[in-house]
């Protein structure tokens, strides 16, 4: 995917934070600032939706609970509903929706995380 150049300012000692971080992780400092900078707008825009270091990279799940988008969408899968599927997690409906509409606008990246988990 093309990418473009943006650049921010942060303090000093967030700086060194981040470059802690990035070494710690083995990647450069702007790989690892333009991962988090994405993953904090997605959560901006999916409410209820986080990101953690998982057997295949990072994955998204439903903040809150250690299920991963990836495992709610396998359960819809089999109970058909939304509601049925909150009933099994013992959510609320709205949790069930939030991880179905990340899971709808990127499938590709569920279906990769899906994909390192159960290697199906």
């Amino acid at each position: 995917m093309p990418t473009i150049v943006q650049s921010c300012r942060i303090e000093e000692n967030h700086a060194a934070l981040l470059s802690r971080q990035a070494k710690r992780r083995h990647l450069e400092v702007s790989t690892l600032s333009s991962l988090y900078l994405k993953e904090k707008a997605l959560e901006e825009e999916f409410p209820g939706i986080g990101f953690r270091d998982a057997a295949g990279g990072r994955e998204a799940y439903v903040l809150g609970q250690r299920v991963a988008v990836w495992e709610v969408v396998d359960v819809y899968h089999e109970a058909k509903s939304i509601s049925r599927t909150a009933d099994h997690f013992s959510w609320p409906a709205y949790l069930v929706k939030c991880a179905l509409a990340y899971a709808k606008q990127y499938p590709d990246e569920i279906a990769a995380q899906r994909q390192a988990e159960v290697g199906e």
